[in-house]
């Protein structure tokens, strides 16, 4: 290939305000890959009508869009343009869901400057409750799915029990879920009463049990204010809740999810957390 009309690494670098370093690290995941690599030397040459994809790359990634879905784009604007754009009004749609919930954990922060405001928390006794409960290990990422999936299994099992689901399903938060931390969490379903599982249905996660009665610190959210990290702001409303109280907390929080997020309502929830 004659080299001549080929724009070695550091030119093509300052055409498509890609460092050599993301060229190297692109080229390895096959997403911006150099039409020449020298054999003796190693150095990588690029096709000038490259570059527009290279600037491309270079504002999905400032974007905040993920190499992965680069990749996806990437095929989709080779194959299938449509898509392309439909990625794109997807990611702009999770740019701004995520904007709007930095807005919110910032507002939380302000508002511990300025005299924290925490008159939409309320504090409730509840019973003593029997519970179909499965434990979920996952990332943020993939917790909508997970809950969905344990849910379902929940009430087929329930249902095949002949159990009455008696209230609104709930979160067990053992540890926190992120974009790094996958729990666990357990998805409980509030029943009628216990279910004496057979041995192929009593298998790990599965269980059924009493949870014990208590009184929580709660405050209800809904909308966007549901969407990670903005939830975070209504973990910090309960807990400071419960510091100027003078109590302590005794568990781990409560999610309960009144509208999750996959129905055609708004999200709706409450952040429930035990204290004495």
């Amino acid at each position: 290939m004659n080299r001549e009309n080929l724009l070695s690494i550091g030119a093509f670098s300052e055409s498509t305000l890609l460092s050599p370093k993301a060229l190297r690290l692109y080229d390895e995941r096959g997403l911006l890959v150099p039409v020449l690599v020298d054999r003796f030397s190693g150095y990588r040459y690029y096709a000038p009508e490259q570059c527009g994809q290279g600037r491309i790359i270079s504002m999905l990634r400032a974007a905040g869009m993920s190499l992965d879905a680069i990749a996806a784009f990437m095929g989709h604007v080779a194959d299938a343009p449509a898509a392309a754009l439909e990625q794109l009004l997807e990611h702009e749609a999770a740019v701004r869901s995520n904007t709007e919930s930095i807005s919110t954990l910032l507002a939380q922060v302000r508002a511990h400057l300025t005299g924290n405001p925490m008159e939409n928390v309320t504090s409730i006794l509840e019973p003593e409750r029997h519970l179909l409960s499965a434990m979920l290990r996952c990332t943020v990422k993939d917790l909508d799915d997970g809950i969905k999936n344990r849910l379902e299994e929940l009430r087929a099992l329930a249902k095949e029990n002949g159990l009455t689901v008696v209230g609104p399903p709930f979160g067990i938060f053992h540890r926190e879920i992120t974009e790094e931390s996958d729990g666990p969490l357990e998805v409980c379903l509030p029943v009628d009463s216990l279910a004496e599982l057979s041995s192929d249905q009593a298998t790990d996660p599965v269980r059924s049990y009493r949870l014990a009665g208590g009184r929580y610190a709660t405050v209800t959210v809904s909308g966007a204010e549901t969407d990670f990290p903005a939830i975070l702001a209504a973990y910090d409303q309960v807990c400071g809740w419960i510091e100027k109280a003078g109590a302590t907390r005794v568990g781990p929080p409560h999610e309960i999810w009144h509208v999750l997020p996959w129905a055609a309502e708004p999200t709706e929830m409450t952040v429930a957390w035990p204290f004495a």
